[in-house]
């Protein structure tokens, strides 16, 4: 069931990554240097605690689109408060998955009380965005 709602966040990350691209570009540089972080992350703290090769596959797969996500936020072109309430939202997503990867992949469970608080500022400044774009196109 784990994979399953891997599989379903991340077509909401194909949402996010498809919003991104429609309204700017990838930031190549920032992505570069968020995906060389969270490679690291990747295969020196949870590779090496996952046991299931579907799982392994999945959570790398969705920390891929996750970076390519907020990497997208970064190259919106837009109003300075549409475009940073969306990085925002995106960044809260991907800071709220890590604490979940710490939390069932290394065991850490010191910052789990941030996970939904985060998760859902997270919404609320993604549809912030949102809003904000749509008004400002209809003004």
């Amino acid at each position: 069931m784990f994979v399953a709602g891997i599989a379903l966040f991340f077509f909401a990350h194909v949402s996010y990554l498809w919003y991104g691209l429609s309204n700017g570009r990838l930031h190549r540089s920032f992505t570069l240097i968020l995906l060389a972080g969270y490679l690291a992350f990747f295969f020196l703290k949870l590779y090496p605690s996952i046991n299931e090769q579907l799982l392994m596959w999945a959570a790398l797969i969705y920390l891929l689109i996750s970076c390519f996500s907020l990497g997208a936020a970064a190259g919106i072109k837009a109003n300075t408060v549409v475009k940073w309430a969306y990085i925002l939202g995106i960044s809260l997503i991907l800071f709220s998955d890590t604490i979940i990867a710490f939390k069932e992949f290394a065991g850490w469970k010191t910052l789990n009380f941030l996970i939904l608080p985060t998760y859902y500022l997270a919404q609320i400044s993604i549809t912030l965005s949102l809003m904000l774009k749509k008004n400002l196109n209809t003004v």
